[in-house]
C-alpha cells in the first residue's frame, strides 16, 4: 500500500486556511445567489398579487357599472322618459337616486332618444354627451373608457326597447362614472399602493374596457414581514460570514492542534453529519464551526415556523372575525348571534345584581304578501325602514336583534311594565309615519309586538321571557286585539297553557328521544310498468303507543318555529332506517325538508352525511313552502352542492299556490310533484283538465320528470300514463306503511291490492 509522505506543520495550517478560506467564499456566494433569489421572488409574487388584485378591482367595478346599466334599462320609469320626457330632468336628478338605482353620488345617467340626440342637457355637475356616439353598439349594452383633460371617465351605454322581448328600440341610456376615483374608493385594494395606480391614456382617448388591464401602471405595497425576513436573511448570512473568518484567523493560532486531534474530531464530526447526528458537547464542537451553521439553519427554521405560525394564527382570528360578525347585513342592527351572546351576558348579570327586564318582539303584519306583490326588493326596504323606525323608537342604550325574516327584538333592562308598552307604543307611532307609500305600497305596513316582563325579585324567570313575548306576540296578531300585547295581560289562557298541549308535549320529547318520530313510506311507481323506484318518507310521532299525525304536531312546528330540528330529527331517522338494511334494495327515498331548513348549515352537513346511502338507495329531496324562501342565491348554491352528491330536486305540491313557475327557473328543480288538486281535474273533460293536461305535457317537454299525487282511481291513473307521466303516487298503488311493513313484503300486497 502506498503512503503519502507527512505534510509539515506550516503546510498543514496553511492549506487548512486557504481551505477555509475558500469555504467561507463559496458558502457566502451561495447564500448571496439564494438570498437574492428569495428576494426576486417574493418582489415577483407581490407584483403578482397586486397586479391579480388591481385586474379583479377593475372587473368588480366594470361589473357593477354593468349591473347598474342593466338594471336601469329594466326599470320601467326609464321608458318612461323616452314616452314622456316632462319628468325626466327630476327623474335623473333626483329619482334615480331616491330609488337607490343610482347610490353613487358621483355617478350620472343620461337618456338619448332613439336618433341620438340626448334628452336634456345636464346644467350641473359633469357634462354628458350631447349626442349617443355613432360608434358605440345601439343593440346591446357596452362599456368604454374616455380620457378627458386629467378626468377618466367611464361610460355604460345600454340599449332601451320598447317591452322585454327587445321590439321596438326606443332609445339609449349612458351611465358615467369618475373611473379612478370610483376604482380608489374600493375597500379591496390591500396589496397595491393606490398613490401609485396611474392609468396610460392619451387626451380623448377611448378604448374598450377589456384593454384596462395593460394600460394600469402601480406598484405593490412594501411588505414588512418579507422585508423583515430578508433583514433577518442577511444578517445572518453576514454573522455566517464572521464566524467562518473569525475561525481562519483563530486557525493561524491553534495550528499547532491540527495534527492529529482536530482531523480524528473533523472525520468524527463529518461521519456524524452524514447519519444526522450532531453531538453538542462542548469539549468536541468548539473548535468546529459545522457546529455554528447547524445553530445558524435550526435558528432560520424555528424562524420560518413562528412566522408561519403567526400567519396562521392571524388567518384563522380573521376568519372567525368574519363568522362571528354581529351585525345584520340588511338593516344595519345586531343579527342573532350579537343577540345570544348579548342575552348570555344578561343571564349571567341577573345572577349577582338582579334587575327588571321587559323582552319586546316585533313581527311585521302580512309580510309575506308585500314581498309576493311588489317583490324582495321592496321587501327589504320595508325591513330597512322598520328597523330604523324601531332604532329610533328604542332608548339609547337599548340594542334591536334581528332574528330573521321580519322578527326583531330588543330587551329592556331596568324598565317597568309602563315603560315598556309606552316605548312598544312609541314603536307603533313611528312606524306608522315611515313613508312606506314612497316605496309604491299602497297597503298599510303595521307590526305586532308581544312584550314579556320580569321584575327584579323573579329574576329566575328570564329564560321564559323569549317564549312568553312569542306567545303574546300571538295573542297581538289575532283578530279583535291590539297589535301590542302584554304576557299576563292581554294573552288568554289557551296562549298561555299552549306549551302544555297533548302535541305540544309529544313534539318536545320527540325531537330530545330518538326513535319517537316514526317514518312511513309510500311508495311511488313509475309508469307504465309501475314498479316501485322511490319510498316518500311521511313522518309521525309514537306517543304513548299512538301515532299522532301530521295535521296535529305541525301547526305546533310552525308555531314554534321548529322546522329546523324537525328536519333534522327526520334526515337522522333516514339514515338509521337505511342503516337498518330493511328498505328494498335498490328503492330510492324521498325526504320533504321545509323552506326555512334549507340554507341552515346543520341540515346541509346531515344531508351530506346521508348522501353515502346514495349508490343503494338513491335520494330525493322534496322542497315544501317554496313560497318562504327568502335567500334565493344561498338555496341555489346549497341545493347544486347536494346535486354533486347525487340528491335530485323535487317541487313538492305544485299547483296549490306555494310553487310559482319562477321557483322552477330560480332553483335547480329537476322534478315536479302536481299537486291532488292539478291531478283531479286531469281525469275530467272540461277546460280546467285540458289545461292541467297542456301544462303537465309541456312541462314534461323541458325536461321536467313530473310526479302525480293523489292518486286515488284508475281512471286518474290511465289519463296520467297516456300523458306520459313518468311516476304516479297515491292510495290507489299504495298506502304510507312502516319500515318493517316493506321488509316483510307487504308493500307488493298492498300493491297487488
Amino acid at each position: 500500500m502506498r503512503h503519502f509522505l507527512p505534510l509539515s506543520i506550516r503546510h498543514l495550517a496553511l492549506v487548512f486556511i486557504v481551505g477555509l478560506l475558500a469555504l467561507t467564499g463559496f458558502v457566502g456566494a451561495i447564500a448571496s445567489y439564494q438570498t437574492r433569489s428569495v428576494a426576486h421572488s417574493m418582489a415577483q409574487h407581490a407584483h403578482d398579487v397586486a397586479r391579480t388584485e388591481l385586474t379583479a378591482a377593475v372587473e368588480r367595478l366594470v361589473g357593477q357599472m354593468t349591473a347598474r346599466a342593466q338594471a336601469l334599462a329594466e326599470w320601467d320609469e326609464t321608458r318612461q322618459q323616452l314616452v314622456m320626457p316632462e319628468y325626466y330632468t327630476h327623474w335623473r336628478d333626483h329619482r334615480v337616486y331616491e330609488s337607490r338605482m343610482l347610490n353613487d353620488p358621483g355617478g350620472r345617467v343620461a337618456l338619448y332618444a332613439a336618433d341620438g340626440r340626448i334628452l336634456a342637457p345636464t346644467v350641473a355637475g359633469p357634462v354628458m354627451p350631447a349626442v349617443f356616439p355613432a360608434s358605440w353598439p345601439a343593440d346591446r349594452s357596452v362599456a368604454r373608457l374616455v380620457r378627458s383633460g386629467d378626468a377618466t371617465v367611464l361610460y355604460v351605454a345600454f340599449p332601451l326597447f320598447s317591452d322585454a322581448h327587445r321590439h321596438a328600440l326606443l332609445g339609449h341610456g349612458i351611465l358615467r362614472v369618475d373611473f379612478m376615483a370610483a376604482l380608489l374608493e374600493q375597500n379591496a385594494l390591500h396589496f397595491v399602493d393606490r398613490d401609485s395606480i396611474r392609468l396610460r391614456m392619451a387626451d380623448n382617448e377611448e378604448i374598450d374596457t377589456s384593454a384596462l388591464p395593460t394600460r394600469l401602471t402601480y406598484a405593490p405595497l412594501p411588505n414588512a414581514d418579507q422585508e423583515r425576513f430578508l433583514s433577518i436573511l442577511s444578517r445572518t448570512l453576514i454573522a455566517l460570514l464572521g464566524v467562518l473568518g473569525v475561525a481562519a484567523l483563530l486557525g493561524l493560532v491553534v495550528y499547532n492542534r491540527l495534527l492529529v486531534r482536530p482531523l480524528r474530531r473533523l472525520s468524527q464530526d463529518i461521519d456524524a453529519m452524514q447519519q444526522g447526528q450532531f453531538r453538542t458537547d462542548g469539549g468536541r464542537t468548539q473548535p468546529m464551526h459545522v457546529v455554528e451553521l447547524e445553530n445558524v439553519r435550526r435558528s432560520l427554521y424555528d424562524y420560518q415556523l413562528q412566522l408561519r405560525k403567526l400567519h396562521g394564527s392571524l388567518e384563522h382570528q380573521n376568519r372567525e372575525f368574519h363568522s362571528q360578525a354581529r351585525q345584520d347585513a340588511l338593516t344595519g342592527c345586531y343579527n342573532r348571534r350579537a343577540y345570544e351572546e348579548d342575552w348570555e351576558a344578561l343571564r349571567e348579570d341577573m345572577k349577582s345584581a338582579p334587575q327588571s327586564v321587559a323582552f319586546l318582539l316585533f313581527d311585521c303584519d302580512r309580510f309575506k304578501a308585500i314581498n309576493d306583490t311588489y317583490g324582495h326588493a321592496k321587501g327589504d326596504r320595508v325591513l330597512t325602514l322598520m328597523a330604523d323606525a324601531l332604532v329610533m323608537a328604542l332608548r339609547a342604550r337599548d340594542r334591536l336583534y334581528r332574528f330573521g325574516g321580519d322578527e326583531f327584538a330588543t330587551f329592556l333592562v331596568g324598565a317597568t311594565p309602563a315603560q315598556a308598552r309606552q316605548i312598544a307604543q312609541r314603536c307603533q307611532n313611528l312606524l306608522d309615519a315611515s313613508a312606506f307609500a314612497d316605496l309604491g305600497i299602497n297597503e298599510p305596513v303595521g307590526i305586532s309586538i308581544g312584550i314579556a316582563f320580569c321584575p327584579a325579585n323573579e329574576a329566575a324567570q328570564v329564560d321564559d321571557l323569549p317564549k312568553r313575548a312569542d306567545i303574546a306576540m300571538y295573542t297581538a296578531k289575532k283578530p279583535g286585539h291590539d297589535r301590542i300585547a302584554v304576557y299576563g295581560e292581554d294573552t288568554d289562557a289557551a296562549s298561555q297553557t299552549l306549551v302544555a298541549s297533548r302535541e305540544t308535549s309529544a313534539l318536545f320529547q320527540a325531537l330530545a328521544t330518538p326513535g319517537m318520530i316514526e317514518l312511513h313510506y309510500q311508495p311511488i311507481h313509475a309508469l307504465p310498468a309501475r314498479q316501485i323506484e322511490y319510498y316518500e318518507a311521511l313522518a309521525r310521532i309514537r306517543y304513548n303507543d299512538a301515532l299522532i299525525m301530521p295535521g296535529a304536531f305541525m301547526p305546533v312546528i310552525g308555531s314554534r318555529r321548529l322546522e329546523t330540528p324537525f328536519d333534522l330529527a327526520v334526515l337522522q331517522q333516514v339514515d338509521a332506517d337505511l342503516a337498518s338494511g330493511q328498505m328494498p334494495a335498490g328503492c330510492g327515498v324521498s325526504i320533504n325538508l321545509s323552506a326555512q331548513s334549507i340554507c341552515k348549515p346543520e341540515i346541509v352537513s346531515q344531508l351530506l352525511e346521508l348522501s353515502r346511502h346514495n349508490d343503494s338507495h338513491p335520494l330525493m329531496l322534496e322542497i315544501t313552502e317554496t313560497s318562504l324562501i327568502t335567500q334565493m342565491g344561498d338555496v341555489r348554491t346549497y341545493l347544486e352542492l347536494l346535486r354533486t352528491v347525487k340528491y335530485r330536486i323535487a317541487m313538492d305540491d305544485f299547483g296549490t299556490g306555494y310553487s310559482p313557475l319562477r321557483y322552477l327557473v330560480d332553483l335547480p328543480v329537476d322534478v315536479v310533484k302536481f299537486d291532488i288538486s292539478l291531478v283531479n281535474k286531469l281525469g275530467r273533460d272540461d277546460r280546467a283538465g285540458r289545461i292541467v293536461a297542456d301544462f303537465a305535457s309541456m312541462m314534461g317537454n323541458v325536461g321536467y320528470s313530473l310526479v302525480a299525487e293523489g292518486v286515488e282511481t284508475e281512471a286518474v291513473l290511465q289519463k296520467i300514463e297516456h300523458l306520459g307521466i313518468a311516476h304516479a303516487q297515491g292510495f290507489l298503488l299504495g298506502r304510507p306503511m312502516p319500515l318493517a311493513a316493506l321488509a316483510g313484503g307487504v308493500a307488493g300486497a298492498a300493491r297487488r291490492a
